[in-house]
């Protein structure tokens, strides 16, 4: 009992891991403690019982059958955004001088993880001599074993759950300073800890919970297109010289897919995606900020990128590409799509000489808007699909997903799609598959 009581006066003296007293679970668990040994001023230890598991019960990314207080410090653990972390998660940056501030915060949230949830359930059982808490404690585990492999989630969730596996099989956490240091090197820490992609909004950067899940996988066809794109991104990703990419061509051939793939191939090399839109190139300085001396490499992702005449925007763009003051951070890329192959708009009045209304030297605004594609050292075109390859990334979809049909028959059903639906694209086949897929379960029962 001393044991527990003890641990909130350890609580109190975190140093380099302070910011965890912050965490409303914490505050609950440690006020419950105070109420478990009768500190003056506290409430009834029922009371703080019931609300230091209701604000469990309310935490993100459970384990199921993990023990949820143990679960929750060792994700607050790995999420902390500290000295220690940040100097780990920089390039080049020494954190050593802290060593000896993290074992000593490090055997503290050791003493608070042993005492998990079961050790204070019979703890408070034992205060209120109810008679119906023991029963109940002999079924609940300390910490679960880990998921069958198929259950596993993937990208930065694997990483953690694994490293939260290793915190908790060891008998102590004396070792683990230079582990946890690597672990943020590698993985990051807040919220680059926790997401693999971001969004700018609201002005500032939100993590995505979800990203689109596409691979490159099951991306058929275009494979010689895509090839260029990988090898820019392994580049990038192994610390060489690499090019801003233009994915130009006509909707649904699969240029965002292919940007949004690249994710899920390379989280484990360190690269993170981050979404922003035409409206938010503004920012672009702000958001390079928060990129820079970060040890993932980003690639900013603008989707279905054009400007109308009338908007200037553009102009600014260019010098933020290449040519402003502040350099680009090297661990930044931009990749954007578009419809357009010089994304600004031109009409013929723009090349028409000496026509009535035009500017003298109507030819230099041409330039200006051609420039802005220049500015993207590499375009890939994709290219409406023919017949041909548009029926093989049919045949490949339903190879993907095991559809039981003849060949005949899908190549028929998919030129009647094309015909009556959105015509020959990557992503007109996915739809036909889609839709083939349900009505085949649909004829199965």
């Amino acid at each position: 009992m001393n044991d527990i009581y003890y641990i909130n006066d350890a609580l109190r003296s975190l140093t380099v891991y302070r910011n965890i007293l912050d965490d409303p679970v914490v505050r609950g668990y440690m006020e419950h403690l105070a109420a478990l040994a009768g500190i003056p001023g506290t409430v009834h230890p029922a009371h703080t019982y019931g609300m230091i598991y209701n604000l469990l019960a309310n935490t993100e990314n459970p384990m199921t059958g993990a023990d949820p207080w143990q679960n929750h410090l060792l994700n607050l653990l790995l999420n902390d955004n500290n000295p220690f972390s940040q100097a780990a998660f920089t390039p080049h940056r020494p954190f050593t001088a802290l060593w000896d501030g993290v074992k000593r915060d490090l055997a503290i949230l050791r003493l608070a993880f042993d005492a998990s949830a079961v050790t204070i359930m019979r703890a408070t059982s034992h205060q209120l001599s109810n008679p119906l808490l023991p029963g109940l404690l002999d079924e609940l585990p300390i910490w679960a074993a880990p998921a069958p492999a198929h259950d596993k989630p993937g990208g930065i969730e694997a990483r953690r759950l694994e490293f939260k596996e290793q915190l908790a099989a060891a008998a102590s956490w004396d070792e683990f300073p230079l582990p946890l240091a690597k672990y943020y090197s590698k993985n990051g820490c807040g919220i680059w800890g926790q997401y693999e992609a971001f969004k700018w909004q609201d002005g500032m950067l939100a993590g995505i919970n979800r990203p689109d899940p596409v691979t490159l996988s099951e991306l058929v066809g275009y494979g010689d297109v895509r090839e260029e794109i990988i090898s820019n991104t392994l580049q990038f990703l192994h610390g060489h010289p690499a090019n801003n990419i233009l994915l130009y061509g006509d909707r649904g051939t699969g240029k965002s897919s292919t940007v949004k793939a690249l994710l899920h191939e390379y989280s484990d090399n360190g690269l993170r995606l981050v979404e922003i839109s035409k409206h938010s190139l503004a920012n672009f300085p702000q958001i390079t900020a928060q990129l820079r001396n970060r040890n993932h490499r980003y690639i900013i992702f603008v989707d279905d990128l054009s400007f109308e005449e009338n908007e200037t925007q553009y102009k600014d763009f260019k010098a933020l590409l290449e040519g402003g003051l502040e350099a680009r951070p090297q661990n930044v890329l931009v990749y954007a799509t578009s419809n357009r192959r010089h994304l600004v708009r031109e009409t013929f009045a723009d090349r028409a000489k000496g026509a009535p209304g035009t500017e003298v030297r109507a030819m230099d605004s041409v330039q200006e808007k051609l420039s802005l594609a220049d500015r993207f050292g590499i375009t890939i075109i994709f290219p409406t699909p023919n017949q041909e390859l548009f029926l093989k990334i049919v045949a490949g979809l339903a190879l993907q997903r095991r559809l039981a049909i003849a060949p005949e028959e899908l190549r028929r059903r998919a030129l009647h799609w094309s015909s009556w639906h959105n015509g020959r694209s990557p992503r007109a086949a996915r739809q036909f598959i889609d839709q083939l897929q349900g009505e085949l379960a649909m004829e199965d029962g």
